[in-house]
């Protein structure tokens, strides 16, 4: 897959991610956000997405194994 291509989502598919970030976000500990951003975060999960991943805890972990490192 081009990684320049843009990549469309249906209304449920966005609602999947708005939720799995929202999700990932609210696990993190004070500490961790003042390290990491959402929109950060939203683009790892968009990463992993874009790639056909749809599975939320697969998503979640594809964000805050970012943090984690």
């Amino acid at each position: 897959m081009n990684s320049k291509a843009p990549v469309y989502y249906d209304l449920e598919t966005v609602a999947l991610l708005r939720g799995t970030l929202d999700d990932a976000w609210a696990s993190l500990r004070a500490e961790q956000r003042a390290t990491i951003s959402r929109a950060v975060m939203a683009e790892l999960i968009l990463r992993a997405a874009a790639k056909g991943e749809r599975n939320p805890e697969r998503l979640r972990h594809a964000a805050l194994a970012a943090v984690a490192a």
